[in-house]
């Protein structure tokens, strides 16, 4: 069965972290002004070089990303609302050949299973006409609301099933570390999302993506002996620190799966080299 490129073996791991720990001093890191510039004009050129195709087109493309989640997705305790996403998205915007288009269709409070029973995520679909749909869920509305597993199995699900059905690209990300996600909601945290990564395994589709950012996320403390104190917020969100650490990452984790062209839609049964290999080494470490 294929697995999503966005998780990648442990030893994988180890290069890429070996890789980001060149970024430099994490205050440097976690510098706000002007970051997406700033940052795309010094970074480590090694992620372009793995990539086969490197060159830009001298034709652009623009494709439309519809993000859905909650309050940490809209970008809470960032000060103008840049969620991770929203940077992730322009920092791509900025360096590929590439214009992503941000539909933000986040709901502050929200969750899958409520979104799913309104029917206001198949009337966006309809409206809005993506060709990447990122589901990111902060989880912790439904860890709150004691959410049944089987009931945000079946949402998690139902939200791609119907963003497949429009022919669009469907990224499962995880959210950043959080207090409450390191801590006291941790367990609960980490059910949740194998569920997410067990329904994105389950459809064997080239056009559905697991990327665990929480995971990244806590790699990089890790091996910068940080906790989610740096990046504190308040108990359920991070703060622009985080927003910009996290929007760093999952850059990364994007360019590393689609390279620098466009995220675009495989014929089904037709997935793309870099999927086939990805997707394999995937669940085994995750």
């Amino acid at each position: 069965m294929r697995r999503r490129r966005a998780i990648r073996l442990d030893t994988r791991r180890v290069h890429a972290w070996r890789r980001r720990l060149g970024w430099g001093a994490s205050g440097a890191l976690l510098a706000v002004g002007g970051w997406c510039v700033g940052w795309l004009q010094s970074r480590d050129t090694s992620v372009l070089a793995a990539d086969s195709a490197a060159s830009l087109s001298p034709r652009l493309t623009t494709e439309k990303v519809m993000v859905v989640g909650g309050s940490m997705a809209h970008g809470w305790k960032d000060p103008h609302d840049d969620s991770y996403l929203r940077r992730a998205f322009a920092a791509l915007s900025a360096s590929t050949d590439t214009t992503y288009v941000y539909d933000d269709r986040t709901v502050v409070g929200g969750s899958p299973v409520t979104l799913d029973r309104d029917g206001k995520y198949l009337a966006w679909l309809e409206e809005d006409r993506p060709q990447v749909v990122v589901l990111s869920w902060g989880l912790l509305n439904d860890i709150y609301d004691k959410t049944p597993l089987t009931s945000f199995r079946q949402a998690i699900a139902d939200e791609i099933e119907e963003a497949l059905a429009q022919h669009a690209v469907v990224l499962v990300v995880t959210s950043p570390v959080t207090k409450a996600t390191a801590t006291y909601n941790h367990a609960e945290d980490e059910a949740y999302m194998q569920v997410e990564s067990d329904v994105v395994a389950s459809f064997d589709n080239p056009n559905v993506y697991y990327l665990d950012l929480n995971r990244d996320m806590t790699l990089y403390m890790e091996a910068h002996d940080q906790t989610w104190k740096i990046y504190y917020g308040d108990a359920w969100h991070p703060n622009e620190a985080g927003h910009v650490l996290a929007g760093r990452l999952l850059f990364d984790e994007l360019v590393s799966t689609f390279g620098m062209g466009p995220i675009a839609w495989q014929p089904t049964g037709s997935p793309s080299p870099g999927n086939t290999t990805g997707n394999t080494a995937g669940n085994t470490a995750g």
